[in-house]
């Protein structure tokens, strides 16, 4: 698989750039909503797949 580097964020970081906590995207990780790459033992989010924070459908 081709990862372009320069769109690569560590998950803390990209967390942090949409407003919510590194745990909520491992969460969404759990779920099936978003996908890491790991490089190194490292995990990124590739930030050219996810412009944002994939949204939520359920009721509450």
């Amino acid at each position: 698989m081709a990862v372009n580097l320069k769109w690569l964020k560590t998950v803390k970081n990209f967390a942090l750039g949409h407003n919510v906590t590194p745990a909520y995207i491992y969460k969404l990780v759990k779920e099936g909503r978003m996908e890491l790459v790991t490089v190194d033992g490292v995990k990124f989010v590739d930030a050219s797949m996810y412009k944002g924070i994939p949204v939520t459908n359920r009721r509450k």
